[in-house]
């Protein structure tokens, strides 16, 4: 089902082998722009420079960040900051990294992966997107012409037996490695021995590969190669048929996933009173007192303990105290779900946030434009508290994690679930390596 194969990457020159924590970068959708002005200050190559240029007041149709992008990147290539690999590979990386204070570790295989529509069932979704990131990526992508940060994608091995073979290939000194960057370390080997890429590709050819990280990039792509046929340049093997991709198996020990909090702005005092309505009516609502963020890791755990029914946190609705709220009867609330609704989409607590409190409750429209303009979303409790402190925000609710099984069994029935539903820690790094979606001379 899936074509996975090898490509000649784009990866750092030997100049930056010892400094390679410096000069990658987080993904875009997760660089605050404080560290967006860090990572500038960091390094003349950092790859923040082409994966999330600074808008500069000059800014015009002809000179922009995407064509600063595009114009640094062929400098790199000319000066050979930047290399491209001389043979097809598979990227084999070792991700150690540590999370509440234990330490984690997963692998993570980079490869390109043919791109297909989400009707085929090779790739498949789990969560809605929203308009504007992929606007931006689509500019950037038509610019630089290259698979700058990858999408991250789960498979099903069962068995072990894609593992087995990934880490019989890896037991040699690894290509690169970096330490240092954001708490976590990374070890990556090329497979580049034909016989053995071809084994890999088929072991793969029958999996269905579910998203993990990246449904805009991934979008993106799509677009970008509708563009690219319907200009005539081949619906083959050509590059921008292609998208750079991570995978790791769903039963992959290091997988973890982290909940992603809501934020609420723009409510009105009636929303507030629909809000209250309907708590008192349908949910077991507890007042706990709060006043620092000492008390966040206390509701947080307690969250977590109550995670065997649907269970949520709500701060700023009532001043200094945290609600703890859970159903009266999760069945009953079930019940007044949208008729037709899939039973794995049922099963989400996130069902019933955004349908009960967000969209009957508070009156929050559906559609993506409402939920730009009404949502924020944050994985840090403590921050989202901060956020509404601030005043940025007027509400946060505190979630638990969406489950790996839950993912997969939402989008093997073909739906989706909210905006923003899994946060898979940590994030890919952006600047491992990159993928051409044109065809380059060879080095």
């Amino acid at each position: 089902m899936a074509d996975v194969r090898p490509f000649r990457g784009l990866r750092y020159g030997p100049a930056f082998e010892q400094e390679l924590n410096r000069v990658i970068a987080g993904p875009f959708d997760v660089i605050s722009p404080a560290e967006q002005k860090a990572l500038y200050a960091q390094s003349a190559h950092n790859i923040i420079r082409v994966e999330l240029g600074e808008i500069l007041p000059s800014d015009s149709d002809a000179e922009n960040r995407y064509t600063r992008a595009a114009a640094l990147l062929h400098a790199w290539l000319a000066e050979q900051a930047i290399v491209l690999d001389p043979v097809p590979a598979f990227y084999v990386s070792h991700h150690t990294f540590d999370v509440d204070g234990a330490t984690h570790s997963r692998m993570e295989l980079y490869g390109q992966v043919r791109l297909e529509e989400w009707d085929k069932k090779v790739v498949l979704p789990h969560e809605f997107t929203l308009p504007g990131a992929k606007v931006d990526r689509l500019h950037l992508l038509r610019a630089v012409k290259t698979n700058v940060s990858p999408v991250y994608s789960l498979y099903n091995d069962k068995g072990g037996a894609i593992a087995r073979l990934l880490q019989s290939h890896t037991a040699g000194a690894p290509l690169l490695t970096v330490s240092g960057f954001r708490d976590a370390s990374f070890e990556v080997w090329a497979i580049t021995d034909p016989a053995v890429a071809a084994a890999i590709a088929s072991a793969l050819s029958d999996q269905r590969l579910y998203i993990a990280d990246g449904h805009h990039r991934y979008e993106t792509a799509l677009n970008y190669r509708n563009e690219r046929r319907a200009a005539g340049d081949g619906d083959g093997d050509e590059p921008h048929n292609f998208m750079l991709m991570a995978l790791t198996a769903v039963d992959d020990p290091g997988l973890v996933v982290l909940p992603l909090h809501r934020l609420l702005r723009g409510l009105t005092g009636e929303a507030m009173q629909g809000l209250m309505g309907g708590l008192d009516q349908d949910w077991v609502v507890q007042r706990v007192p709060f006043h620092s963020d000492a008390d966040v890791a206390s509701v947080t755990q307690q969250l977590r303990a109550s995670a065997a029914e649907p269970s949520f946190a709500l701060y700023g609705v009532e001043p200094a105290t945290m609600l703890m709220v859970r159903p009266k009867s999760t069945a009953a609330l079930r019940a007044q779900l949208p008729a037709g609704m899939a039973e794995p989409l049922k099963e989400l607590d996130l069902s019933l946030l955004h349908e009960l409190l967000f969209h009957q409750y508070l009156g929050i429209g559906r559609t993506p434009a409402d939920v730009e303009r009404s949502l924020g979303f944050e994985p840090l409790a403590a921050e989202a508290v901060h956020q509404v402190d601030s005043g940025a925000y007027q509400v946060a609710v505190l979630v638990n994690a969406t489950r790996v099984g839950q993912m997969v069994a939402v989008a093997d029935a073909g739906e989706k679930m909210p905006q923003k539903s899994t946060f898979f820690f940590p994030k890919l790094p952006t600047g491992l390596v990159l993928r051409p979606a044109e065809a380059l001379a060879p080095a």
